[in-house]
């Protein structure tokens, strides 16, 4: 909770200082990590990683202000409805940044390869 407290009015700060100065549509904010943590303690009274289910903030730049996509179950231990996985996540970011994922593949011993793997799809409903 202290970290989230900690940010919070400097990030607010940011996103109304583009707002004022007419850059917030046309700057991508992105806060995100590499993986979430474990809902429950573990023997080191910590939290391990945990790569099913974790949180990502998205403003400006052409996302929808105001929402949120996707949820986990009661304990955040699993994915219940719209998951996002990191290749769509990619993806999407590609795609606010004016870039077609789908045309950086390239052909390696017999597989297409890509940033966003050939899986990888833009999460539409998220954008404006």
């Amino acid at each position: 909770a202290d970290h989230a407290k900690a940010i919070d009015r400097p990030l607010a700060g940011l996103l109304q200082d583009l707002k004022d100065r007419g850059m917030l549509d046309e700057t991508l904010v992105v806060w995100t990590t590499e993986f979430g943590r474990t809902p429950g303690v573990d023997g080191d009274k910590g939290r391990g990683h945990h790569s099913a289910c974790f949180s990502s903030w998205l403003a400006g730049g052409g996302v929808k202000g105001g929402m949120s996509w996707g949820s986990t179950d009661e304990i955040g231990a699993t994915v219940a409805e719209n998951g996002v996985h990191v290749h769509d996540f990619h993806a999407t970011i590609l795609h606010l940044l004016g870039i077609d994922h789908t045309r950086l593949t390239y052909r390696h011993a017999g597989r297409d390869y890509r940033l966003t793997d050939v899986h990888g799809h833009v999460v539409h409903e998220i954008l404006t």
